[in-house]
């Protein structure tokens, strides 16, 4: 089961801020706050400058934006890198709910059991760093591309664990760009990854997003 504790609590305190398709913020603009992306989908990169980053995860709807605030005011543990800019862009329209971490310490000590969100959380976050660790460690870019496509059937589609589902429509979009900053490949790299699956009709590609027509032809793309 899902927690929600936490959920609640940022809906009954927490504020609503909009962002648009390809809006970017940084978090250094929000220091101390935590958000609950409500709707949309949102990528945040690694950069030592703006136009020199590197995506290292992606959010959906039920995200919690940024644990890390949390990591430094209860532990001290700085999971960010001095060097480094850290920025967030909307991949589509987003709604979120913001509110100060420390509130969000107050509401810890009031009510330990929300600690089981947090810990929830982290666990999506490590599941997919697994995920990209996985793909990127492939060589071969055909099945990079695919194995990419199956994590993220699995993290946003709702493919499960020996599910048999056949066809699923990515809910993110999934341009080649996208593709491209995830696994570290080039824009025409990753784009003839998807017309060559486009024409094995494994995959169908509407624009930036991609619906996977059979799900077992794509896991025989990358094993």
């Amino acid at each position: 089961m899902i927690p929600d504790g936490f959920t609640k609590f940022v809906d009954k305190h927490g504020k609503v801020e909009k962002y648009g398709v390809g809006q970017v913020f940084h978090a250094q603009d929000f220091p101390n706050k935590l958000f609950i992306l409500k709707s949309g989908y949102v990528k945040r990169y690694q950069a030592t400058q703006p136009e020199r980053k590197v995506l290292e995860l992606i959010y959906g709807p039920g995200h919690i934006i940024s644990l890390s605030q949390l990591y430094k005011m209860l532990f001290g543990i700085d999971q960010n890198q001095d060097d480094f800019i850290y920025i967030y862009q909307a991949m589509t329209d987003v709604e979120m709910r913001s509110i100060s971490a420390d509130q969000v310490i107050e509401e810890l000590e009031k009510d330990p059991i929300l600690y089981k969100d947090f810990f929830y959380e982290a666990g999506l976050k490590l599941r997919s760093n697994i995920f990209r660790l996985a793909s990127n460690s492939i060589k071969d870019d055909y099945k990079k591309v695919a194995h990419q496509l199956m994590s993220l059937a699995y993290e946003f589609g709702g493919l499960k664990k020996g599910d048999t589902k056949k066809t699923i429509a990515l809910p993110l979009p999934e341009s080649p760009v996208d593709l491209a900053e995830q696994l570290n490949i080039s824009k025409e790299v990753a784009e003839a990854v998807l017309n060559s699956l486009s024409n094995h009709k494994i995959i169908k590609v509407d624009g930036p997003m991609v619906t996977i027509l059979n799900v077992e032809l794509l896991k025989d793309a990358y094993l």
